[in-house]
């Protein structure tokens, strides 16, 4: 069934919001709950059915009930509504009967106390107390990571409550190494411990629907949330009601997608996630609201096998196809393409048609809301709107649109389904390129699908992983895509592009040929790998950069210009012959060369021997002489560990500080250099990158005079900052000691903390590292000795430790010199001298 609209006319004048009454109803609770006993808001009174006692209710006065007189007006229809569907909630009765005035120095203080208890109560609904009334449902579950960031707290807070508490609920699901809780008990065990925070209702939300998600109910409840931010309801409606208002809202056809399965009535969890939804859906930003659940949603465990492609990536396909009036994703999941395409469009002043199927009914839906809630936006701020084309199915078995159809096709074929239907599909018209693809193949399926679905001169972009570039029983089908001018470029992207693609992806640019069209002379290849990005900064940023780089390449190439000299380390225009080879490799890094393979200049060469010998007369100048000492140490004085005397104040321990899971990660444009164990290891400058916000610790950049320690080496490694470590941040697995010189000398503490003794006591094999030694370093013993005798030694041991940098650095110019060497002697470019 194929689910087509055009624009709606549909008014929603019926669903205009009333005044905000969840927050008049929240002063009534708290003015209530500041004064009550607390045997009121205790675990037995929290259940609806549980009448209030005489002894428990709060006597009037004249200023309260002036203020819940003003209140009561606004939430009386909508508190009858709910009286009417669930019965009477006796603790929101009590709250029409406040007591007289309540202190004003702690008046806030109960208030947020209250509103946190109501939102626990209003929210889990006790599951206990439910049971208690004969009302039977299958428990929401919450994983222990869930727990932490209900809480606030880190993973490993959450296993310490499981040992320590006795009380702490039991799993009731899950596996012994991911066990599943009750998310009921879960909340009221926290609100009794006072763990539970008080969150904003989206935070709140989006616990409830990664809560579900344990569950494999968050795509259920995700479009529950859609359907509610699309019609914008004045209070929780009945499934009725919501229907109606949808109906109301869409075509015909995109109504029975959105409401298939949709509940006939509403359960205590689909109850909760309306009330807070309703209370969203007033706001003007429902698309971020959506669009911020629906990242959650791709990134949850429930949604096993759906990934999103990051922005960048797919602004980049977009850019290689070109402009099109229609666009056709063949996979489109949950829509992120199609939302890129209408946000495109829609930006030049255009009317998009947007296409798209999916197997997954769910996924559908959700890709429907997005574009709903994105096009009624649309339309409130410009007037503008689009046609909508969706359906549910599989493209390769049931058919799609008609051919000649599009001008443009984007998206993510589904990799390696073996039963993709190369039994069935025979004889299809579509295998107009090489046959029917080989059973190992459906990726190619996909590509001759897609170019039977272009208009003539129309554009794909595909993202493949990057076997199907050089997979031998794939050479027929490759090689006619190439003959007949169909294949115009192949990108490769770094592994960082797609979600759990540790090899990267590739970008297949195709067009579909005309039939007197002359095939180009050859394909651009373009190795994202080598392109030239900053290091310092996330990778959604340097994905965007990579974007600039190689969609202003392509504009160049279309027009007849090759790749720039600029570009010659990444990008290749290489030509049908060299491709029409043995192997029909369309891997990019196979194509492009590599800048480090390129040949050096034989005077280079000629020079590289002579540079390793000055290195090697350098180390014989400079190495410490050494004579036996005159009054010897005697072995087994004492020894403070770091840890003693970082609690006296001769130093201070640093490292990089851990992110809890219920901080949101910062999110800036451009990361701050971090040093690695491996810069600390070779001396070199910082490498590495991490994220940086306002809150954090300034401590954790490094200092002139800092050891600096690798938390994981394959030896016990201490290393005093250079000059180019100084103020870069510390990275993950780094620790910085920062002594008083007035006590500690860093040269002398650095080598006293790589003795063999240390090394035995405070280290421990790694059995995860390819047996690495992981360093507990508070654990690692100085000597205790006078700071004069500290310094006597300290400029000997920095001697030992710039010798020791000197040799690596010679070492690794050594090995260079011979592995370059020895490629000019099998090529031939130099000859050797006889001696």
């Amino acid at each position: 069934m194929v689910i087509c609209e055009a624009p709606s006319s549909a008014s929603r004048s019926a669903w205009h919001r009333p005044s905000a009454t969840s927050v008049a109803s929240r002063r009534v609770w708290s003015a209530w709950a500041s004064t009550t006993p607390a045997c009121c808001v205790n675990r037995g009174c929290r259940s609806r059915r549980t009448p209030l006692t005489s002894t428990c209710a709060p006597t009037p006065s004249s200023h309260s009930e002036r203020r819940v007189q003003k209140c009561a007006r606004s939430t009386k229809a909508s508190r009858d509504a709910r009286r009417t569907e669930r019965g009477t909630d006796p603790c929101l009765d009590a709250l029409h009967a406040v007591p007289s005035a309540v202190p004003s120095s702690t008046r806030e203080e109960h208030t947020r106390t209250v509103e946190r208890r109501y939102a626990s109560r209003s929210v889990c609904r006790n599951r206990v107390g439910r049971r208690e009334h004969g009302v039977t449902e299958e428990p929401t579950t919450v994983t222990a990571t869930g727990i932490a960031r209900i809480a606030g707290v880190g993973r490993a807070a959450v296993s310490n409550w499981r040992r320590r508490h006795q009380d702490f609920p039991r799993p009731i699901a899950g596996t012994a190494a991911s066990p599943a809780f009750d998310l009921d008990e879960v909340e009221l065990w926290l609100d009794q411990q006072g763990k539970l925070r008080t969150v904003g209702p989206l935070d709140r939300l989006q616990q409830r629907l990664e809560a579900l998600g344990t569950a494999g109910q968050s795509a259920e409840a995700l479009v529950l949330v859609g359907l509610t931010l699309l019609t914008a309801p004045a209070e929780v409606p009945t499934p009725r009601q919501l229907a109606d208002a949808v109906r109301l809202l869409t075509s015909p056809r995109h109504a029975d997608v959105l409401l298939t399965d949709l509940p006939v009535a509403w359960s205590p969890t689909h109850r909760e996630i309306l009330e807070v939804s309703c209370s969203l859906s007033d706001q003007e930003d429902r698309v971020g609201i959506l669009e911020h659940l629906h990242a959650q949603y791709v990134t949850a465990r429930g949604a096993a096998g759906l990934t999103d492609t990051p922005v960048p990536v797919v602004s980049l396909m977009l850019d290689l196809v070109g402009p099109a009036a229609s666009v056709l994703d063949v996979a489109c999941g949950t829509g992120t393409f199609l939302r890129a395409a209408f946000d495109r469009v829609n930006a030049a002043g255009g009317t998009p048609q947007l296409l798209g199927l999916d197997a997954r009914p769910e996924h559908v839906r959700i890709a429907l809301l997005r574009l709903l809630v994105l096009r009624q936006q649309a339309r409130a701020a410009s007037g503008t709107g689009d046609e909508l084309c969706l359906r549910v199915g599989d493209p390769l078995l049931e058919g799609a649109f008609p051919v000649d159809h599009v001008d443009a096709v984007v998206g993510s074929p589904p990799h390696s389904p073996r039963d993709w239907g190369h039994d069935r599909l025979a004889f299809d018209p579509r295998w107009a390129y090489g046959g029917l693809p080989p059973r190992t193949e459906p990726e190619l399926a996909w590509v001759q699908h897609v170019l039977a679905q272009l208009k003539p001169g129309g554009r794909a972009a595909l993202l493949l992983p990057p076997a199907v570039a050089a997979r031998p029983a794939g050479r027929r089908i490759r090689s006619e895509l190439v003959r007949r001018g169909a294949l115009q470029a192949v990108v490769g992207l770094p592994p960082t592009a797609t979600v759990g693609s540790g090899n990267g992806v590739h970008v297949w640019l195709l067009q579909r040929p005309y039939e007197d069209s002359t095939p180009p002379t050859g394909v651009l290849f373009v190795n994202g790998d080598d392109v030239p990005l900053d290091a310092n900064v996330r990778p959604k940023v340097r994905l965007e950069a990579l974007r600039r780089h190689i969609a202003p390449l392509w504009d160049r190439y279309r027009k007849g210009h090759g790749p720039l000299a600029t570009d010659a380390d990444f990008a290749r225009d290489v030509p049908l012959a060299e491709l029409l080879d043995e192997d029909v490799d369309f891997t990019p890094r196979h194509r492009v060369p590599n800048p480090d393979s390129i040949p050096c200049p034989p005077d280079d060469l000629l020079k590289m021997p002579a540079v390793v010998k000055a290195q090697l007369n350098s180390l014989r100048n400079t190495l410490p002489e050494f004579a036996p000492a005159q009054a010897p140490t005697a072995s087994g004085g004492p020894t403070a560990t770091l840890g003693e005397l970082s609690r006296t104040g001769a130093l201070s321990l640093h490292r990089h500080a851990a992110r809890a899971a219920h901080r949101d990660a910062p999110d800036p444009d451009r990361h701050e250099p971090a040093l690695t164990s491996q810069d600390v290891i070779a001396g070199r400058p910082a490498s590495g990158s991490v994220p940086v916000s306002p809150d954090d610790d300034p401590a954790a950049r490094v200092r002139a005079h800092d050891i600096l320690i690798p938390a994981i080496a394959q030896t016990l490694v201490a290393r005093v900052a250079t000059d180019e470590q100084i103020g870069a941040r510390l990275g993950p697995g780094v620790h910085a000691v920062r002594v008083d010189l007035d006590f500690l000398d860093p040269w002398f503490a650095a080598g006293a903390l790589t003795r063999s003794e240390n090394a035995t006591k405070a280290a421990r094999t790694s059995t995860g590292t390819s047996g690495a030694l992981r360093i507990d370093v508070k654990r690692l013993r100085l000597p205790v000795l006078a700071i004069e005798e500290q310094r006597r030694r300290s400029e000997t041991l920095r001697r030992l430790t710039e010798w020791d940098a000197a040799l690596s650095r010679l070492a690794e110019a050594g090995h260079e010199a011979v592995r370059a060497l020895t490629s000019a002697l099998v090529d031939g470019a130099l000859d050797a001298l006889d001696k």
